[in-house]
């Protein structure tokens, strides 16, 4: 999946002239955290976000430092402070040159510059035109999606194989997985039901393993025979034991 399977087309913007109480009334109306600013061609220049707008003389939340802090920091860092406190327009309060993406971008990349960068929207430009944004809301319709085709009745019968070819998936995909101890587990399925046991060294690897299962299945018939091997003592403990 790229970018551009999931990115809102056409975003809401302001211009660089947009007065911020304009801005605030967008981002409220509109409930959304964040907005692109344009310049008069149409070329996007900053996102102004409801985080830019949190330190305002008008709530009394200006960033306030004591007198030898100032002197450190300089008349820059200070008078950048004042116009992102006082400013009345959202060319001065954005953030600008954000991170952007194209839309071909992988989708696993625009989530990893999300994650990095504790984002919640990536603009989506090409030829230095905005036509796109991806919020998180966005990747989770794009999942909602998903999951509601993955629970038709018709992905569903696609599932429910015979149980020698679910045995050999299951096998299949615990030997594809790097955490999983492939020579301590075993596999039977009978009447489509699940039977699983062994020995683990990790309760995660238990829930890993029965999510796995549960991929494959697309139901809960699963039998949990799977020992857990304390690692300081040795003790075997049986799920239920």
């Amino acid at each position: 999946m790229i970018a551009a399977n999931v990115m809102t087309n056409t975003p809401i913007t302001v211009n660089e002239n947009t007065p911020v109480f304009e801005v605030v009334d967008l981002l409220l109306d509109l409930k959304i955290s964040g907005l692109p600013v344009l310049d008069s061609n149409g070329i996007m220049v900053g996102i102004i976000t409801e985080g830019d707008l949190l330190r305002r003389s008008e709530l009394g939340t200006e960033i306030k430092r004591p007198h030898w802090q100032e002197l450190f920091l300089g008349p820059d860092k200070l008078a950048k402070d004042y116009v992102q406190s006082h400013a009345c327009y959202a060319g001065a309060i954005m953030t600008a040159r954000p991170l952007t993406v194209s839309p071909e971008a992988p989708l696993d990349e625009v989530i990893g510059l999300m994650e990095n960068n504790n984002i919640k929207r990536v603009p989506v430009v090409k030829a230095d035109k905005l036509v796109g944004i991806i919020t998180r809301v966005d990747i989770l319709k794009a999942l909602r999606t998903i999951l509601q085709r993955d629970r038709t009745p018709e992905r569903a019968h696609e599932k429910n194989t015979d149980d020698n070819s679910m045995q050999k998936e299951i096998i299949d995909r615990i030997h594809s997985q790097p955490w999983a101890p492939k020579s301590n587990i075993r596999i039977n399925v009978k009447n489509g039901v699940v039977d699983i046991s062994g020995a683990i060294w990790d309760e995660n690897i238990r829930a890993a393993l029965i999510t796995l299962i549960e991929e494959v299945t697309a139901n809960g018939d699963i039998c949990d025979h799977l020992v857990f091997i304390e690692p300081t003592t040795g003790f075997c403990i049986a799920k239920n034991g």
